[in-house]
């Protein structure tokens, strides 16, 4: 293991509100599991890591019928989501590329998608690399 192998994680979700309920994050890292509490519909992860490794952020709560509500246009007005909005490693901010390129989500119908906007569904997020210069460079590649 490398000496820079060994950094905190931080994670930052925001939180969609509809009719004032909102859903409920859990994230998983070496088989502990964090139920994170939003205040002002923000919550924050943060954990001492080594690298290489994986956490598991599994979002639930969500009735696809009734916690998003649309105008008579179609357009959405209100939505019970979860986003995981920033990701750093020590001091090093991961990219919006990784944020939105690099993170898939499994619906509960079994379906992917490469985002990190949550209704229900759960993501395995990988971070492969050995070391943080290695995984914040890797992170921001294609």
């Amino acid at each position: 293991m490398s000496e820079f192998a060994n950094c905190t994680l931080k994670m930052r979700f925001r939180y969609g509100s509809c009719s004032n309920k909102l859903l409920q994050v859990e994230v998983e890292h070496n088989q502990k599991k964090v139920k994170l509490s939003p205040v002002k519909n923000f919550a924050t992860y943060t954990k001492q890591i080594a690298l290489p490794t994986t956490l598991k952020v599994s979002v639930t709560g969500k009735d696809t019928v009734t916690d998003t509500k649309v105008d008579a246009d179609g357009n959405v007005i209100e939505d019970l989501f979860v986003e995981i909005c920033d990701i750093t490693l020590d001091t090093f901010r991961l990219s919006d590329f990784f944020l939105h390129k690099k993170i898939t989500i499994q619906t509960e119908d079994g379906k992917d998608h490469i985002t990190n906007y949550f209704g229900n569904g759960s993501a395995n997020i990988d971070f492969l690399e050995e070391n943080i210069f290695a995984q914040v460079y890797k992170a921001a590649q294609e």
